[in-house]
């Protein structure tokens, strides 16, 4: 059960970032210019996309788990998809801040 909140919670918070970007750790003390380039960026699109796709993937994998027999899985790919999302949001924030792609 605890797996479903987790996954659900992701998914709001994908979707409240969409919205109001300055949830984001870090996002408030940007300087004007970096706040600038990371909105033209798509960083608030970005974190949004990303949350909404980790708890996907969890939601995604305790059918999945119940359907192995094999309940500890979902906690598996929950920890997984924590770890992931951690390094993929930590990487991908970062080259959307300081690079200009657009």
């Amino acid at each position: 059960m605890g797996i479903i909140i987790m996954g659900t919670l992701y998914l709001i918070i994908g979707q409240v970032v969409r919205v109001y970007p300055n949830i984001l750790a870090g996002y408030s003390r940007l300087s004007s210019s970096e706040r600038e380039n990371a909105e033209k960026n798509g960083l608030p699109f970005y974190a949004s996309l990303l949350f909404s796709l980790m708890g996907g993937v969890v939601l995604i994998g305790f059918p999945v788990s119940i359907w192995l027999e094999n309940p500890k899985l979902s906690v598996g790919i929950f920890v997984l998809v924590t770890i992931v999302g951690l390094i993929v949001s930590v990487v991908g924030s970062n080259l959307l801040v300081n690079n200009r792609f657009r």
